[in-house]
């Protein structure tokens, strides 16, 4: 008879292949991350792919953990990720709309004020409005402003060549009171929200009376301009609208406006 005894072999033995140990699911994991940034959105509608991401995670997590037999755990994660994308989501499409009207009114309040400049021949302030209003001239009066400028070459060369632009002179031609010009917004073409910026381009109709023709006539007008908040400068602590240098304000006349 052998020595050994059967029960020297415990019950409790095993070896570690069989085993098996339960884990959390990277999926569930990495939903929950992308859930959380999906707030980001808020900053700037490119991170909208962030809660796609983080939904799509989030039912591949479920499906991996329903169908793991046990050795997969996160539910919670994936829970936590699929609330947040979803509330993110959800609130980013009543926000961005509301916000971007509000950028919409100001920049008409602003385009506005450029047109009024340019139809009374305030050229001061007209030309002002290209640059953010912390760094716009101080000058008291026009006659100032104007002596400021004659007595710098270059400021009024730039003067002249602001003038001798076919729109300026079109716009203060139609300040005459005869033409009762009348101008309407048409439509936002484009507007782009970034993390410190907001750059609106709007449409104007511009209606004037031909008195020898009897009728009134309409061409169009692009404007572009960018809200912005001054950089270095903390006592400002508004944003400030500017008319954008890089896409000046062009016409079009109706033919040319409808291709």
């Amino acid at each position: 008879m052998s020595s050994d005894s059967i029960f020297k072999t415990s019950w409790n033995d095993a070896s570690e292949g069989d085993i098996a140990y339960s884990r959390p699911s990277v999926a569930a994991l990495l939903a929950a991350l992308f859930g959380l940034s999906t707030f980001l959105v808020h900053i700037s509608h490119w991170f909208f792919f962030l809660g796609i991401i983080a939904l799509v995670l989030c039912f591949v997590a479920f499906w991996n953990i329903r169908n793991s037999e046990g050795l997969l755990t996160g539910k919670v994660f994936a829970y936590i990720g699929l609330c947040a994308a979803v509330v993110a989501l959800v609130s980013v499409s009543v926000f961005w709309p509301v916000y971007q009207h509000g950028v919409r009114q100001e920049a008409d309040q602003f385009f506005r004020l450029w047109f009024a400049a340019v139809k009374t021949g305030d050229i001061p302030r007209a030309m002002e409005y290209r640059t953010l209003y912390p760094f716009r001239s101080r000058a008291a009066t026009a006659d100032e402003w104007w002596q400021t400028q004659y007595s710098d070459r270059f400021s009024h060369r730039e003067v002249h060549r602001y003038v001798d632009d076919d729109l300026i002179r079109v716009l203060m031609a139609l300040g005459n009171e005869t033409y009762r010009t009348r101008i309407t917004f048409h439509r936002t073409a484009d507007i782009i929200s970034a993390v410190e910026s907001d750059t609106v381009t709007s449409i104007y109709a511009i209606t004037f009376y031909r008195a020898e023709l009897g009728t009134d006539e309409t061409f169009f007008v692009r404007i572009s301009g960018r809200r912005s908040f001054p950089r270095g400068l903390p006592e400002f602590t508004t944003a400030g609208w500017q008319i954008d240098n890089e896409m000046p304000p062009t016409f079009y006349f109706p033919e040319e406006f409808s291709r």
